[in-house]
């Protein structure tokens, strides 16, 4: 099983502070694993560390028992921002990785069509990016890391610029797409509730230097999958607990 691991890594720009601390994470094939925690405390950092796109300060980020030396076509990042190529098609942009790898025309759109579907697109390969929905944008940006087919998915707030009744339902498409496709998937985000609808495993991060505090198992978003309504599921006495106590270890409530 594909094993993504931060091993006891720090992160320290030159002249500065430390941004993390002495922190190690385990993700794996099938599990959806969402960071939360305040602003500043690296969660950013954390997935640009697990991306390659920066370099540990100390320890060491692996693949599979390999070192980490930079970003590679095992892990895809999805980002706030689309990053989008406006001037190919909705199918253009999911198939641009297979386009550099010299895959055949056909085989190519066959494959963009197949992951257009399942973020919810299907029929609209042909359609310019620039008649899109910016909830359609990013379900083609999610289409175009998935027909990449990494080991890993890592999404840095996707869903942070989207209206309330649409990032509700692109909650739902994330759940259905790693339902599918059981890409091991690490999230950023600051939604509390979104934290613990989407997660097999939430982690909590606080700052100064940026540290795990807590490691909670949840299986709210696998009632989803199992067909119970996302609007009970966040209604019920669990879930409810759930988010008070995720509060909680966030932001360290005082004692009353």
């Amino acid at each position: 099983m594909a094993h993504l691991q931060l091993d006891s890594v720090s992160l320290r720009y030159e002249g500065g502070a430390p941004v993390l601390g002495n922190l190690s994470l385990d993700i794996r094939a099938d599990e959806f694993v969402v960071v939360v925690g305040r602003s500043g405390c690296g969660k950013t950092s954390l997935l640009n560390l697990a991306a390659g796109f920066l370099a540990p300060s100390s320890g060491q980020v692996l693949v599979d028992g390999r070192p980490v030396t930079g970003p590679g076509a095992d892990r895809a990042v999805v980002f706030q921002n689309d990053a989008l190529f406006p001037w190919l098609s909705t199918a253009e942009n999911v198939a641009f990785a297979a386009r550099l790898a010299g895959i055949a025309p056909a085989e190519r759109r066959a494959q963009a069509d197949r992951y257009l579907d399942i973020v919810g697109l299907a029929g609209l390969g042909d359609r310019p990016i620039w008649q899109l929905s910016g909830g359609q944008r990013q379900r083609v940006g999610l289409a175009r890391a998935l027909a990449a087919e990494p080991r890993f998915l890592l999404m840095d707030e996707p869903l942070g610029a989207l209206d309330a009744m649409t990032r509700e339902a692109m909650q739902d498409l994330l759940l259905e797409a790693w339902n599918r496709t059981r890409t091991g998937t690490l999230l950023i985000t600051h939604g509390v509730e979104e934290a613990l609808y989407l997660a097999t495993r939430v982690i909590v991060m606080a700052p100064q230097p940026g540290r795990i505090v807590r490691r909670l198992e949840v299986d709210f978003g696998r009632r989803r999958l199992a067909g119970e309504s996302a609007r009970s599921i966040k209604a019920s006495p669990s879930f409810v607990a759930a988010r008070e106590d995720l509060l909680d270890s966030i932001f360290e409530r005082e004692a009353a």
